[in-house]
């Protein structure tokens, strides 16, 4: 057997040994391990947001939208989430920006209050734009979750189009349907029967 399998052999035996967490601690840790940064996490609500602000949020996509089913129901709980996350993007935005324009000021000194304040952004702008930086990640995230919002709403909205045509099916049509369709023949003076 070759080292690596060998390697590979006994990191599955070590994995298969392993029965997880045992405090209620180390569930809690563990069942957060996902959550690196809060973009991307399966959890919706960060411990320094509003879980009240996230349910009011949630209840008003329900409102506007009225889910009827299972899967419409699900859907609207996702675009609530992506929303949600969209809103955490740009917090996290503006707080680089501004620490980063804070961090200008004690290096420029008397210099910082002289400059226009788009000046000091495109500065704080600059200084963040780099390719490995924290906001090129963010920027990523960004056009993620939009695409993710996008793409979920879309799917929504197909959805109950789908289910509004399907409800529409069997039923007789109203009466201005039906004088669109069949127009009453026009009858001229002194006729005395219909054409």
């Amino acid at each position: 057997m070759h080292s690596s399998q060998r390697k590979l052999a006994s990191a599955r035996a070590n994995g298969a040994k392993s029965q997880g967490p045992v405090t209620a601690a180390g569930k809690q840790s563990s069942a957060l391990n996902a959550l690196v940064h809060g973009l991307t996490a399966r959890t919706v609500v960060l411990f320094n947001e509003s879980q009240d602000e996230y349910q009011a949020q949630l209840r008003d996509y329900l409102d506007h939208f009225r889910p009827q089913t299972k899967p419409e129901d699900d859907l609207v709980h996702q675009l609530a989430a992506a929303h949600w996350r969209v809103g955490r993007y740009a917090g996290v935005e503006s707080g680089l920006l501004e620490q980063r324009m804070q961090q200008q000021e004690e290096r420029l000194g008397d210099e910082y209050d002289a400059l226009p304040e788009h000046h000091l952004l495109a500065i704080a702008f600059d200084a963040l734009s780099s390719a490995d930086s924290s906001f090129a990640l963010l920027n990523r995230y960004q056009a993620r979750l939009q695409q993710e919002y996008h793409r979920i709403l879309k799917s929504l909205l197909q959805l109950q189009s789908a289910r509004a045509k399907q409800s529409n099916i069997g039923k007789l049509p109203n009466e201005t349907t039906m004088a669109a369709q069949w127009p009453l023949p026009v009858m001229k003076m002194g006729a005395s029967r219909l054409p």
